[in-house]
């Protein structure tokens, strides 16, 4: 049997957008609107969605909407249909379905959480098309741009915040033979408790931080909208947003001296990117806007990984690349904070493929300068660590290989590399002089003085040590880890993760799951001497009360809500909420 529909989205992807389409009654023109926009951006109509991104079921949208979906689910339970809930982005965020073998249907077709179903992902189809259209939809059968789709029919609506931004959209969906024009008037009530709750449960600064974004959401530029708890991005501004970048940038513009600059510009290391950010102080808590601008030369570059994403190993550190390597590099910080990594980056920048050895100073056992000297003449890298341990009698060892070498490399007899790493102020007294008097010196800052980076270093550990994806921290866990000072830096940060990894149970990885010590950590702003005071007070309830906040309150003679106020004021909020 024919069917005219699919013959019409065929024939007009066979003449593409310049070629002749008249007007089909077969179609309606919104559903024509759509496979335009599909085409333009080179869906492929034969294979089920492709893109899968981690679902943050602790969103505000879930949040909002996963109790109305659960109790439409069983209204509609013996109907054959499904409820979808897709973020602004168009992944799938919920799905609910009482049938077994239809959750099964679902999953081969790839119409489960995680799934993006954009229209620039998948096509027409209700949940991406209703939110690019701005209005309810009825998309059945052929009219889906992607053939996987074509058994189904799907309403939807999109979902609105109190300020009127969409949030994402809402979609009930079922086989094409059970499609029923009420489909639609359901959806539209199950939108529309959804943006009830939102408007029950919104919070000043959350609607004080939409109206900001409305005003940039049009913006060509990478822009983002942000506070502590909450992101908002346009279009061009999400391929930047992560719930580490966010944690980062939160630190970075919480730590700016804003009384001195009432706007920052700043580089983000090892990034091709730069943020311009100026402070909102209107509404009852401040937030700030942020955009971002690529300061890549290169034609060929394309904009888009998250902040934190270009950071590839644990040093973090940017080191430009150059023509002549020098003979010797020194790398000198705090012990634990990459500075191995750093001197390794460094010598692949250079673009050296020699051999690479590698040993470690001590002041019980001789460093073996001849085979030092042997290698180094056969062309084969070496890096020295931890000069801070060398016995005082053996700075004349290393200050002969160092100087032996740069004369054999300015002669052209050698072309290998000496890399070293120290922490000064270690060292004993001869081994500074003799630290003070080498160049060049690269340099690593402990975490504590740099902690904008851990939320990056967090992503590479969890790369190494977690190299399937199987757990992700929750954005408040890793706000907890940004708090902690980490004196013993990159290293205790990693043996930490590590352990989390090791320990843990499930896939994500929140706040209670941490060491105590780190779910206490206090915030990085000057605490007033009350403050303190305050908090250890609450800390030593919470502990008496076995964590039961209820207890806690009448223990400090507070009020419950007053608690959780100062909970969250403090630091010391246990919530997953999503940033």
């Amino acid at each position: 049997m024919s069917d005219p529909v699919r013959e019409a989205r065929e024939h007009l992807i066979r003449v593409g957008l310049t070629g002749h389409f008249g007007p089909n009654n077969a179609v309606p023109d919104l559903i024509v609107r759509s496979w335009r926009r599909s085409i333009s951006s080179a869906v492929e109509s034969s294979v089920p969605s492709q893109r899968y991104h981690d679902v943050d079921t602790d969103s505000l949208l879930c949040r909002a909407a996963l109790p109305v979906l659960d109790r439409w689910q069983h209204q509609l339970a013996d109907t054959g249909t499904t409820l979808f809930l897709s973020d602004r982005g168009g992944s799938i965020v919920a799905r609910r379905t009482s049938d077994n073998s239809e959750r099964r249907r679902l999953d081969s077709m790839h119409a489960a959480e995680g799934f993006d179903y954009s229209e620039d992902s998948i096509g027409t189809n209700g949940l991406g098309t209703s939110m690019v259209e701005k209005r309810p939809v009825f998309v059945k059968g052929s009219q889906h741009y992607n053939d996987a789709l074509a058994a189904l029919a799907c309403a939807a609506v999109p979902v609105y915040t109190p300020a009127g931004l969409v949030v994402g959209s809402v979609s009930l969906g079922g086989p094409l033979e059970a499609a029923s024009p009420i489909m639609l008037s359901l959806t539209r009530e199950i939108s529309q408790q959804i943006e009830e709750r939102f408007r029950v449960s919104s919070r000043p600064q959350d609607l004080a931080l939409a109206m900001s974004f409305m005003r940039f959401s049009s913006s060509q530029r990478p822009t983002v909208v942000m506070d502590q708890e909450s992101i908002l991005a346009n279009t061009p501004g999400l391929p930047y947003v992560s719930v580490a970048s966010h944690v980062m940038l939160w630190e970075l513009l919480n730590s700016h001296n804003w009384s001195s600059s009432s706007t920052l510009h700043r580089e983000l290391d090892g990034t091709p990117y730069e943020v311009t950010a100026r402070r909102v102080v209107d509404g009852p808590r401040e937030h700030y806007v942020v955009h971002f601008s690529d300061l890549s030369e290169a034609s060929d570059r394309q904009p888009g990984p998250s902040v934190s994403a270009p950071v590839q190993g644990v040093g973090a550190y940017a080191l430009a690349p150059s023509a002549a390597a020098p003979a010797v590099v020194l790398v000198d910080g705090p012990r634990g904070s990459g500075r191995a990594t750093v001197a390794g980056r460094l010598r692949t920048k250079q673009g050296s493929t020699a051999r690479f050895e590698v040993f470690v100073a001590s002041a019980e056992a001789a460093i073996p300068w001849t085979t030092i000297e042997d290698l180094l003449a056969d062309g084969v890298d070496v890096l020295i660590r931890r000069l801070e341990e060398m016995a005082a009698t053996e700075v004349i060892h290393i200050a002969r290989l160092v100087d032996s070498h740069r004369t054999a490399r300015t002669a052209g007899q050698r072309v290998s590399s000496l890399l070293l790493t120290s922490s000064r102020d270690q060292a004993a007294p001869a081994v500074q002089a003799w630290i003070d008097t080498t160049g060049p010196v690269e340099h690593t800052e402990a975490l504590a003085l740099t902690p904008e980076r851990i939320p990056g270093l967090v992503k590479a550990i969890l790369n190494v040590v977690d190299p399937e994806s199987r757990h992700t921290i929750s954005p408040a866990a890793l706000q907890s880890m940004v708090q902690w000072n980490w004196p013993g830096n990159i290293a205790e940060l990693a043996d930490t993760v590590a352990g989390l990894i090791g320990e843990s149970k499930g896939s994500v990885i929140e706040r209670r799951h941490l060491p105590k010590h780190l779910q206490q950590a206090p915030p990085r702003r000057h605490m007033s001497m009350i403050e303190t005071a305050e908090r250890g007070a609450i800390i030593k309830a919470l502990d008496a009360a076995g964590g039961n906040k209820s207890e806690a309150a009448a223990l400090l003679g507070i009020g419950r809500s007053t608690l959780y106020r100062r909970l969250r004021q403090l630091g010391l909020d246990t919530g997953e909420g999503s940033i």
